[in-house]
């Protein structure tokens, strides 16, 4: 039986703490709301805990995984629990220059895509787009010398 290639990460970029405490009040609210109601036994407890709960997981999602994870061939950006994109690197022709929103992608069939950035930690985004283009620039080696 043939063994599958181990992603192994090369580099993780955090998110920004401010979205991770936005998350925990808004957690904190709902819980608090939902619990005070379950104490009196009213029904909105039962309307309050779902979002709770949601919000809860959402959060613990948040603060145990990274915003961004570059692997040897593609990139991940984990923006929520329920949205994950891959970019791979051999796709990649380019990578512009960062912004307050983000950077551009251009792929091989000359079509452009903006990348959001929103969520990584500040200090991260020159970084996280450096590293971005590096292993970019080694596809684009390997790939031509084929």
């Amino acid at each position: 039986m043939k063994k599958q290639k181990e992603d192994i990460p090369l580099h993780y970029f955090e998110r920004n703490p401010l979205i991770i405490v936005i998350f925990l009040a808004i957690t904190s609210v709902f819980s608090y709301f939902t619990y005070s109601y379950f104490v009196i036994v009213h029904p909105l407890a039962f309307v309050l805990a779902v979002p709770a709960v949601i919000f809860a997981f959402q959060t613990m999602w948040l603060m145990l995984n990274p915003y961004a994870v570059i692997y040897e061939d593609k990139f991940e950006i984990k923006r929520t629990l329920l949205s994950n994109k891959f970019w791979y690197f051999i796709d990649i022709k380019e990578v512009s220059g960062v912004t307050k929103e983000g950077f551009t992608i251009t792929y091989n069939d000359d079509e452009v895509e903006s990348v959001s950035t929103f969520g990584i930690r500040s200090s991260h985004k020159a970084s996280f787009r450096d590293a971005v283009n590096k292993y970019v620039c080694k596809s684009l080696v390997v790939d031509r010398a084929d």
